[in-house]
């Protein structure tokens, strides 16, 4: 650890070249003000709207800067353990590219971490997404709270601090099912919520839509839970109580009703039961499948990531802004 550096800055950045800036401008001004010695670790995650060319040409103003380039797009959270493999800084701050939680607001999670908190984790109580967005966000967070036993009010929110030590813990990890507030109470930190701003996307557009979401979700509850397998063998029996209690109904009304016509009576209800058991069965297979597909990502023990290039200060620079 260099204990020249007390806060480290670690933003993901996949095509945010309109954001990147004024984020820039507003993390130095911030931190500028607290009177302390930091550095920004920007993790370019395969961009190909010329964010790389422009971290490139501010890094060379500001040493201050560097820059982790990935060898291809990875994905938020890799790039973001890729940043957190890199940091030097006694405290970590996670920040997003997209502006739509303020650098400013780093201030509050890092004196709230300054307490004695291992984690600080930003809650957006007043969000400016799309109802599309911030439904299955809210969602998500009353399921993952479930089943970690743990009540956090926004898991989502792309603003966080920590500790260095908790952040070299997470960097440890070998598994590729990762979900960053698991894995932070997994470790059994001490953690904090701190009320901060959310705004409108500040330029470019979304690497989320609705799709993308949902899947994302399933990707975060599967990667800690066993619990959808678990819902559908639940699911699946309940079903099949009803099949076989349908089915002596019907035998029944067959042997009371002398009249009843069991072909007519029975072919819409053994149909319609057929139908819930074939798809309860498909979804079953599906989600073992998913379960199945991750141990296969597991046992080829790929990197989680690939660096390609860190773009840094040079030993012999001056480390002065010019």
């Amino acid at each position: 650890m260099d204990d020249k550096i007390d806060i480290s800055v670690v933003v993901p950045v996949y095509n945010e070249a309109p954001n990147l800036n004024a984020l820039y401008q507003r993390i130095v001004a911030t931190l500028d003000k607290l009177n302390r010695s930091f550095e920004i670790i920007a993790v370019d995650d395969g961009s190909t709207d010329g964010s790389l060319d422009f971290l490139r040409a501010l890094q060379q103003r500001d040493p201050r800067l560097r820059v982790v380039r990935l060898a291809r797009n990875f994905g938020q959270t890799p790039a973001l353990y890729a940043g957190f493999a890199h940091v030097r800084g006694r405290m970590v701050v996670q920040l997003d590219a997209d502006l739509q939680n303020p650098p400013e607001e780093m201030v509050k999670l890092i004196e709230k971490l300054e307490e004695g908190y291992d984690v600080v984790q930003g809650w957006r109580e007043d969000r400016r997404d799309t109802l599309a967005r911030r439904l299955p966000s809210r969602m998500l967070n009353r399921a993952i709270s479930l089943l970690m036993g743990a009540k956090i009010r926004d898991l989502g929110c792309g603003l966080k601090a920590f500790r260095r030590d908790v952040v070299e813990r997470m960097s440890g990890f070998t598994h590729h099912a990762r979900y960053l507030p698991a894995e932070m109470l997994w470790l059994g930190v001490r953690m904090a919520e701190v009320k901060v701003e959310h705004r409108e996307r500040a330029g470019g557009e979304s690497k989320y839509g609705l799709f993308s979401l949902l899947r994302l979700n399933f990707d975060i509850i599967s990667s800690i839970s066993t619990a959808p397998i678990k819902i559908i063998g639940l699911v699946g029996g309940l079903l099949s109580l009803v099949g076989f209690f349908m089915g002596i109904l019907i035998f029944v009304r067959r042997i009371i009703d002398v009249n009843y016509d069991p072909l007519a009576g029975s072919i819409a209800s053994v149909t319609a039961l057929f139908f819930i058991l074939a798809g309860v069965q498909m979804i079953a297979t599906g989600i073992m499948c998913e379960y199945i597909g991750r141990i296969f990502v597991e046992v080829q023990n790929k990197p989680y990531y690939i660096v390609k290039e860190v773009i840094e200060e040079s030993p012999t620079s001056s480390g002065n802004l010019p």
